[in-house]
């Protein structure tokens, strides 16, 4: 799973010379759409049950409901809170060892 964490794709970024900052808004942009797709996905499969008041929705609604907040609060910290926190954590002095050559990477 590549960039599961990520701090990953920032890092790699940052070794090839560019700044912090530009990293992390990058690696922000690029786990933007992955991010957003399941979290569309997932909302969408979840509104009938998280919407609903039929009978036995009082136990599928706080469920549906506890999802869908929860990845909307995984798409605000993904995006908007880890990179902020890689930038503010990251200082000046801070060096990031050199880039692994492209055949020997493994995950």
């Amino acid at each position: 799973m590549r960039g599961a964490v990520g701090a990953r794709d920032p890092c790699s970024r940052a070794r090839v010379a560019s700044p912090f900052e530009d990293a992390a808004v990058e690696g922000a942009v690029l786990r933007l759409r992955p991010i957003m797709m399941t979290m569309l996905v997932a909302t969408l499969g979840l509104a009938p049950a998280a919407l609903s008041h039929a009978i036995g929705s009082d136990s599928q609604r706080p469920f549906a409901i506890v999802i869908v907040g929860g990845l909307i609060a995984d798409l605000v910290m993904s995006i908007f809170l880890l990179p902020t926190l890689y930038v503010w954590i990251a200082g000046e002095r801070d060096v990031l060892p050199p880039a692994e050559p492209e055949g020997e990477h493994i995950d």
